[in-house]
């Protein structure tokens, strides 16, 4: 397969049906009003359709590997230039991936989401990649500005200018891309990043796992935390249902603890930990490692991961997070971190962290 297809070679997707009488794909959803919808990200270039209000038009939710169409984030997108491509997004302010600070700064987290749902539409839609190909994720960057939050609406409308480069000759069983994004809202540049990925077919994908996976747990399945969950508050978070950190005593870093019952976290089953929850994680220990070091709350303002190998159901993932040296009295801190798997490194990457003044009055939300 060429991965420099010209427009004219892109064919329109095929129809798309939701296998669930409580799921829709895109095709089944009607039309939106038009005096019912969010203002849409203003991107340069031809226009984009709008982000519309939720229950009104999504993509399909094949096409960014959901199982529910409740958590699909994008609601279209169009080919900008031969590899660059503009997609919508609607993100909900009430989810597990997302945590506004108290000025209303964008949590990156979210939107990284929104970009590996990003990343597998357009290398379906338009690289003709088959939806029995699997996708593997070899790192992720992601840094957000200082742009704030409109008020007032439930969901954030987020515009993604994706440009794809190949990284490898490109066959019908595989395809190797790097993905560049820029993202914004309100017609404001708010972040950039970029995504390494590989589309192989089953065949390669099993050879490339070289082992026999686990069996994955059903998503309903929930399996007892080993040690003692840390408190909502400890890791950023709201609710006691995702955190995924557990203190077990070690002081070489937390476990990794996750209730296959949060669907927000795991939408399906899956032969391996996604990589979208080990970056939860990451962010998860950065924060429980900085505040008691600091005595500020801290905020995730960006973040970079590689993942060296799959992350196993079967075995404990230790996470550790080290915070870097910084200048005294600094607004900013960098947090290493490393996920670990029967002695091995899984993961590592960098937290990137905003510090600001603590409003719990030493109490952790629960």
């Amino acid at each position: 397969m060429n991965a420099q297809l010209t427009a004219e070679q892109v064919r329109p997707p095929t129809s798309q049906q939701s296998s669930s009488p409580n799921t829709r794909g895109r095709d089944d959803m009607p039309e939106p009003d038009r005096d019912v919808h969010l203002p849409g990200p203003q991107l340069p270039g031809p226009h984009l359709p709008d982000a519309h209000l939720p229950g009104q038009r999504f993509v399909s939710r094949e096409l960014v590997h959901k199982a529910a169409a409740e958590h699909v984030l994008l609601t279209d997108g169009v080919r900008h230039a031969p590899d660059t491509f503009l997609i919508t997004a609607t993100l909900p302010r009430d989810h597990c991936l997302y945590e506004q600070d108290d000025c209303g700064r964008i949590d990156p987290m979210l939107p990284t989401e929104a970009f590996r749902q990003a990343a597998y539409y357009v290398q379906h839609r338009f690289y003709e990649v088959p939806e029995t190909h699997k996708f593997i994720l070899g790192g992720v960057t992601l840094d957000i500005g200082e742009a704030t939050l409109p008020t007032g609406t439930s969901r954030l409308p987020l515009g993604l200018r994706v440009t794809c480069t190949p990284t490898a000759k490109s066959t019908r069983r595989r395809l190797c891309m790097r993905l560049d994004v820029e993202l914004s809202v309100a017609g404001e540049v708010c972040g950039r990043g970029s995504l390494l990925s590989q589309a192989v077919d089953p065949r390669m994908y099993q050879a490339i796992r070289g082992r026999k996976p686990a069996p994955a747990p059903a998503p309903t399945t929930s399996h007892p935390f080993i040690g003692y969950p840390l408190s909502p508050g400890e890791v950023g978070r709201r609710r006691k249902e995702d955190v995924l950190l557990a203190d077990d005593g070690d002081p070489g870093g937390r476990l990794l603890q996750l209730d296959q019952s949060n669907t927000e976290m795991v939408d399906h089953a899956v032969d391996h930990v996604q990589g979208m929850v080990v970056l939860e994680a990451f962010r998860q220990a950065a924060l429980a490692a900085t505040r008691p070091l600091t005595g500020r709350r801290a905020s995730l303002t960006g973040l970079r991961a590689e993942f060296a190998r799959f992350c196993e159901l079967d075995a404990p993932v230790r996470i550790a997070a080290t915070p870097q040296p910084g200048r005294p009295g600094a607004d900013r801190m960098a947090v290493r971190v490393l996920a670990e798997q029967d002695g091995e490194e899984v993961a590592a990457g960098t937290m990137e962290l905003r510090l600001g003044p603590d409003t719990t009055s030493g109490q952790d939300r629960r």
